[in-house]
């Protein structure tokens, strides 16, 4: 298992907030198209994530960009980043700051986790990712919210190996997408699509090779779930209905979170493992 520690972040001073009580004090790795900063608190001394969204000059794309962090904000569910604080700073530049889950290197991004874990996960640790994240997509689909194709990069694990999705839902909100069930469908077949990588080291195509015959002694169920989440004609219909056939989701969720000291175990459970209740200081 490789001991790669996650990408460090770009520890250049960058300037100061515009708005609201926080500090920039670096620049992150970039969410796609969108500034990543870490922002202190000075009052509270607590670490944040400063995102720096460059907005077109239609008054449209402005006020989509208000609905859509307006939407995020109000979904309070477990596994998705909080939008803490937004604002316009000028017609075209805005922010928004999230709850930062990062330690000293940066962000601990899944993709990140996957590298460390030498480029392949354990089933269990699957099953776990995926109850994790459509836990949180269900509940936000039945708050009318949907987020789309989601990537690796936009989920952040934390020091206890907890999953959240960051600004969930605003790009598709921002972009003005109006077909909800189609990008319902996108954005469960691209987790499973995630969980078919994590398992196997390898992306999953058009025609994906049979799990059974990538991972040794690894469950037969697992070929039937793939087959069924990644078909592009077919595919599950909802959040529940995923998470109802994830194999050994039940063997996952009985498993304690393990707190580590190791980056290499991140919460999932491998070799050097504190007490349950210790102290990460």
């Amino acid at each position: 298992m490789s001991n790669t520690a996650p990408e460090q972040d770009n520890t250049q001073r960058t300037a100061s907030l515009a708005f609201g009580p926080y500090d920039l004090v670096r620049e992150l790795r970039p969410a796609g198209s969108v500034e990543r900063h870490l922002a202190l608190h000075p009052e509270m001394l607590t670490h944040h994530v400063a995102y720096r969204f460059r907005l077109g000059p239609a008054r449209a794309e402005r006020r989509r960009f208000l609905e859509a962090v307006e939407q995020a904000a109000a979904l309070n569910i477990p596994h998705t980043l909080r939008v803490e604080q937004f604002s316009l700073a000028t017609p075209t530049e805005a922010w928004v700051i999230s709850p930062y889950t990062g330690n000293h290197d940066g962000l601990m991004l899944l993709g990140d986790l996957l590298a460390v874990k030498g480029g392949q996960m354990d089933s269990l640790e699957v099953s776990r990712v995926l109850s994790q994240l459509l836990e949180a997509v269900a509940e936000a689909h039945n708050s009318g919210i949907v987020h789309g194709p989601m990537q690796m990069h936009e989920i952040h694990v934390d020091r206890s190996g907890s999953l959240d999705i960051e600004l969930y839902g605003v790009n598709a909100a921002i972009s003005g997408v109006q077909d909800n069930d189609e990008l319902k469908q996108d954005e469960l077949r691209s987790i499973v699509s995630l969980a078919y990588q994590l398992l196997t080291g390898v992306e999953a195509g058009e025609m994906h090779i049979q799990p059974t015959r990538l991972v040794a002694k690894l469950d037969s169920q697992w070929d039937s779930f793939f087959a069924e989440g990644l078909d592009p004609a077919g595919g599950y219909e909802t959040a529940a209905e995923v998470l109802q056939a994830v194999p050994g989701r039940k063997t996952a969720a009985a498993q304690p979170e393990i707190k580590t000291r190791s980056v290499t175990a991140f919460g999932f459970g491998r070799k050097k493992k504190a007490a349950v209740n210790q102290d990460d200081n």
